[in-house]
């Protein structure tokens, strides 16, 4: 489905019943991010969403994370719900600290997954490096996906791979190199800070204890930032954190904010 939404066309999809949930992914996914999320919400609408520079949503010129906020919110207020449970991963999160800070009001809840204040170095080194040269055509995608997939995902779900004799799988739509460059620029820009500190909004911060794309210690310094924010380290996962580690705690801490 489609949205008139802030000067772009955003794609969504809405699965379920009940207490409305948003779910806002990171940079270079799209709302297919969530497949596995998605069945173990049960009990909820579940709203995911195509950010600008990504899937089918269309868009022009350059964007920020604020706008990519106001699109969700917009969104969200399209379809009746003034009030939500809001769950960001990497990107995403960054899109819900924004979220926190301008549009408090909306927010019953949210659960910041893999976030962080400050990008660490090595990880804008190679998301820099590799989003400039997918644009000027010296890598190609399917080795940034490559790249990608090296950072997020822990040692122990490529062994476990390796033992069943496959390999860490590509997209079959691969994204485009210069939507990838406006989501980059957005993120670079975005630092809230010590604004953070002002947050009302619950917050449960989901950190991968074995991230090297943003290191546990981040989601701590988050945490420690938003008064009263709590923390679940998750064991053995990275960047990309598998649902079943997290869901039952995410479905828990939505029962304690209904309203």
């Amino acid at each position: 489905m489609f949205a008139e939404l802030n000067g772009a066309r955003i794609c969504y999809d809405v699965q379920g019943e009940g207490d409305p949930v948003l779910l806002i992914e990171g940079f270079g996914a799209n709302r297919k991010f969530w497949k596995g999320l998605v069945p173990l919400l049960e009990g909820h609408t579940v709203v995911t969403l195509d950010n600008r520079g990504v899937g089918d949503t269309e868009y022009s010129g350059g964007f920020t994370i604020d706008d990519l906020a106001d699109d969700a919110v917009a969104l969200m207020s399209m379809l009746g719900f003034d009030r939500f449970h809001v769950v960001g991963w990497s990107m995403g999160s960054l899109i819900a600290q924004s979220m926190l800070l301008r549009h408090r009001d909306v927010l019953k809840d949210a659960v910041l997954i893999s976030t962080y204040i400050d990008r660490p170095a090595r990880s804008s080194y190679v998301l820099g490096e590799f989003t400039r040269m997918v644009n000027d055509g010296t890598a190609t995608m399917e080795s940034f996906f490559v790249m990608v997939n090296a950072f997020v995902f822990s040692e122990m779900v490529f062994r476990d791979l390796e033992d069943k004799g496959i390999t860490m799988p590509i997209p079959k739509r691969l994204e485009r190199p210069e939507g990838l460059r406006d989501q980059l620029i957005a993120v670079c820009d975005f630092y809230p800070g010590q604004t953070l500190s002002q947050v009302t909004t619950p917050v449960l911060v989901v950190q991968g204890m074995e991230d090297i794309m943003t290191p546990f210690h981040q989601g701590e310094v988050v945490r420690d930032l938003i008064p009263g924010a709590e923390i679940l380290p998750v064991e053995g996962q990275g960047h990309t954190i598998g649902p079943k580690y997290y869901s039952s705690a995410v479905l828990e801490f939505f029962s304690r904010h209904p309203e």
